[in-house]
């Protein structure tokens, strides 16, 4: 109301009722009238009588609702703001515009049907032309559906390279006011106010068992240990750190789904090697195998993975490789080794692939 209202400083206020009889709207106007700094915008259809008719023909004072006199010094404007049409101008509109939809609404019931039923005339020999007419009764409500299109920019290091049909295109969608760009992470801060931030994860666990038993049940399940600081630290899947010291194993990695995924696969493995009922006392090297045997089982493996024209059919040497989505990753049958510096994702999926086969046909020497 009128007596939670503090106006100290400029301010635009929408009241009612539009004629200004009483109310909100009236009680303002007698506070502000007396001031040249203040205006007043008649809208719409205004009743004779009324105070909003009276002061259109800007007299130059005005009796206020206890019959005190006071100066009209404000400014007074009209607009026109009628909602009404006729037949003609509604139609004009529509014809104009071609709406999808139109909703009728602010009329009597029997004059809105009688223009909904001229409108559907106007427009049911017109093959070109779909228009859905609505006229809901009031609590009633009318479901429209939309399909928005929306197009992104690419900007950055991403637009170096021309685009080609079926190519994927991957970055961060940011949203600037009701324009949508497309930037690597990289980019981020150049062309927006946002900065990059990365989340170490650390984990320590209790684990009573021996560091070599520790190495063989992690490479059990990443393949290739890497040793980093001479042998204190091991690194798996090529982003996990793992380090032990005084019982305790602690695991580092950068947090993201695909590096958190290993660290929780690296968790279940020291987890169960800590409950075994009997410590793993020797493990002795993967006896020998047919090196032969090992490539024919790799490539038809790889094929059954990733397709028959995704490996050579024929190759010399010790050096192998598979190509998916045109990102190839080339095997060094000596060593186990897998390189896609293109793809870490692929690179790691064929280096655990090539890992597993040759524990499977090898299997390990092991006294319980």
């Amino acid at each position: 109301g009128i007596d939670h209202f503090e106006d100290i400083g400029p301010c635009v206020i929408m009241a009612s009722p539009g004629m200004m009889q009483s109310g909100l709207s009236r009680e303002l106007f007698e506070s502000w009238c007396t001031d040249s700094k203040n205006g007043v915008i008649i809208a719409g259809y205004c009743v004779e009588g009324t105070l909003a008719k009276t002061i259109l023909s800007e007299p130059e004072e005005i009796t206020t609702m206890v019959g005190q006199k006071l100066p009209l010094k404000m400014s007074v404007d009209y607009i026109s703001f009628s909602a009404h049409t006729d037949y003609q101008q509604t139609s004009e509109f529509i014809r104009i515009l071609k709406p999808p939809h139109v909703v009728l609404v602010h009329g009597e019931q029997n004059e809105m049907s009688r223009l909904k039923a001229a409108l559907q005339r106007e427009y049911e020999d017109d093959p070109n032309t779909t228009i859905h007419l609505h006229n809901p009764r009031n609590t009633h409500s009318v479901e429209l559906y939309f399909r928005g299109e929306k197009t992104a920019k690419v900007m950055g290091t991403l637009a170096v390279d021309e685009p080609e049909p079926g190519k994927t295109l991957s970055g961060i969608l940011v949203k600037r006011n009701f324009n949508y760009h497309i930037l690597a992470a990289d980019d981020l801060s150049k062309y927006t106010d946002l900065s990059m931030s990365q989340i170490m994860q650390r984990q320590s666990i209790h684990y009573s068992g021996s560091s070599g038993a520790l190495r063989y049940l992690i490479s059990q399940v990443a393949g290739l240990l890497e040793s980093i600081e001479g042998d204190k630290k091991l690194r798996a899947f090529n982003a996990v750190d793992i380090t032990i010291e005084h019982k305790i194993v602690t695991l580092e990695w950068v947090a993201n789904p695909i590096n958190d995924m290993y660290a929780d696969a690296i968790v279940a493995a020291i987890l169960q090697a800590d409950l075994l009922d009997a410590p793993i006392k020797n493990m002795t090297a993967s006896v020998k195998v047919d090196r032969m045997h090992f490539k024919e089982c790799l490539i038809e493996m790889l094929q059954d993975m990733f397709g028959e024209d995704s490996v050579p059919k024929i190759f010399k040497g010790e050096r192998l490789y598979v190509t998916v989505n045109e990102q190839r990753a080339d095997i060094d049958l000596a060593n186990l080794e897998v390189k896609c510096p293109s793809d870490e994702t692929f690179q790691q999926i064929v280096q655990t692939a090539v890992t597993k086969l040759y524990q499977s046909l090898a299997p390990p020497q092991i006294d319980m």
